[in-house]
C-alpha cells in the first residue's frame, strides 16, 4: 500500500494500561497483586513463573521486550513531534486499569488519552477527534493484537484511513491461535513492516515526507 507524499503521521496506542504495568512488573519480580481485595490491593509473595507471565504473548521475545517496542516506538513519535494518542477500556468502575500505563503518560498529552467501552478505539469519543483533525495516516499499536488493536484497524481501514502495523509493536493473548489470520489481515489491507527498525524508520521518514 502507498503512502501520499505529505500525508502527516500520527500514532495510537491501544489499551496498554496502568494495570497492565503492574502486573508485568509485579510478575517478574517475583509476587502477584491480588486485585481481588479492595482497591489498591494486595501485594502476594510468589515464585515467578516465566510461561504464566500475564499470559501474554510477543512472538519477537519476552514480554518485556514487546513492552518496550511499544513504549520505545512512543517515545521515537515524541521526540519527532509526531500526534500520539491512546485508548484505554473501561468497563464502568475504576481501579486504574483504564489508565494509560506510567510509562506513556511522559509521551501522550492528557487531553489525548480516552476511554472505550468495546473493543475498537473508534468505538469512542476519539474517533470523532480523528475525524475533526483529518487523520489519514495511522500507526496502531499495543495490545491485544487479535483483538482490541485489531477491531480498531479494521474500523480505521474502514473509515479511509491508511493504517501502517508492525506485529514488532503488539502483544497478544493469542485466543484462539488467529496470528496467522491476523498477520494476513495487516499484509492486505495496512502498510505492513516486518521488524521493529523498519517502524522506526518509517516515522523518522514520515517527518521528512511532511516537510
Amino acid at each position: 500500500m502507498e503512502v501520499e507524499m505529505g500525508e502527516p503521521l500520527s500514532l495510537l496506542v491501544v489499551d496498554v494500561s496502568e494495570d497492565w504495568e503492574e502486573v508485568l512488573k509485579a510478575q517478574e519480580r517475583g509476587y502477584e497483586i491480588d486485585f481481588d481485595n479492595k482497591w489498591p490491593g494486595s501485594y502476594l509473595r510468589n515464585s515467578l513463573d516465566p510461561n504464566r507471565l500475564m499470559k501474554l504473548h510477543y512472538p519477537h521475545g519476552s514480554v518485556r521486550a514487546g513492552f518496550n517496542a511499544v513504549i520505545d516506538t512512543t517515545r521515537i513519535a515524541h521526540q519527532l513531534s509526531i500526534p500520539i494518542y491512546a485508548a484505554e477500556y473501561y468497563d464502568g468502575w475504576t481501579d486504574g486499569e483504564e489508565q494509560t500505563c506510567f510509562s506513556l503518560q511522559w509521551y501522550i498529552p492528557k487531553v489525548n488519552r480516552y476511554e472505550k467501552g468495546q473493543l475498537s478505539a473508534f468505538r469512542s469519543s476519539l474517533a470523532e477527534r480523528l475525524k475533526t483533525e483529518n487523520c489519514q495516516h495511522l500507526m496502531v499499536i499495543g495490545y491485544d493484537r487479535d483483538d482490541c488493536v485489531m477491531a480498531t484497524i479494521r474500523d480505521a481501514v474502514e473509515r479511509g484511513i491508511t493504517v501502517v502495523t508492525s506485529e514488532h509493536c503488539m502483544l497478544t493473548t493469542n485466543r484462539d491461535n488467529r496470528r496467522d489470520a491476523s498477520l494476513a489481515y495487516f499484509k492486505e489491507n495496512t502498510v505492513f513492516l516486518e521488524t521493529l527498525v523498519d517502524v522506526w524508520n518509517y516515522i523518522s521518514n514520515s517527518v521528512i515526507r511532511g516537510r
